[in-house]
Formats: C-alpha cells, sequence, structure tokens
C-alpha cells in the first residue's frame, strides 16, 4: 500500500532533507500523493510504486519552486580562480525534468488532464 512516508522515503532519494526538512515534507508529500492518486485510471493498480515515484517527483518539483520564489538555493563562492554558482533556476529545471519523467513512467496509470478535444464549428 502506497503511504506518504513511501513517497517521502522516494523525495529523500531526489533531495537531501535532514529530519527537521523531513517532517516539513511529509504533507506535501500526503498532498502530491493524493493529487496523482486523483488521476488514475479507472481500474489502474493503486499500489504501482511508478505512483509513489510520481508524487515524489511533482513534491520535489513544488521545493524546488518554492525554494527559487524564496531566493533560497542561489550559491556562489570562490576559491582562488575558481567561481562555482548554484542558481535557482538551474535547479527548478532539473526539478521539472525529474517531475516530467516521473509523471511520464506512470502515464499508462493516469488520465491526461492537459489535452482537450472539442468540436470545431464551420
Amino acid at each position: 500500500m502506497l503511504t506518504t512516508k513511501t513517497v517521502l522515503n522516494r523525495l529523500r532519494q531526489l533531495v537531501t532533507l535532514d529530519e527537521q526538512g523531513a517532517e516539513n515534507a511529509l504533507p506535501l508529500c500526503g498532498l502530491c500523493l493524493e493529487e496523482i492518486k486523483g488521476r488514475l485510471r479507472e481500474g489502474a493498480d493503486e499500489n504501482d510504486p511508478r505512483l509513489a515515484q510520481a508524487a515524489a517527483g511533482l513534491a520535489y518539483y513544488r521545493i524546488a519552486l518554492r525554494n527559487a520564489a524564496d531566493g533560497e538555493g542561489a550559491t556562489s563562492f570562490k576559491a582562488g580562480d575558481v567561481t562555482v554558482t548554484r542558481s535557482p533556476a538551474a535547479a527548478l529545471q532539473l526539478a521539472v525534468a525529474v517531475r516530467d519523467e516521473a509523471i511520464a513512467d506512470a502515464a499508462d496509470l493516469l488520465t491526461d488532464r492537459d489535452f482537450i478535444f472539442r468540436q470545431v464549428s464551420p
């Protein structure tokens, strides 16, 4: 059975979280799991591990989005002639790729909410 803790464990494989961070991320993991389960196709297996990965990818994206909005994650340091910079935009771009790949892996279990077919009248 997929639980919020399962999603949190998958999320911790994507991003480093200390105990406080994990505790703070637990409600987000629950929301993302419910959102993914709300997209299940009729007859799909609710316990497929790809759903936990999709929920974790979604949670990872939302954390990256929040961090980018808060200005967190902007890190730069210089040691001699070497400068290392980590931008929130790059972290967000990575999170988008992780989220999209995880959801694509579970696509056969989920309904597509982003497609609308309408008739065009003459």
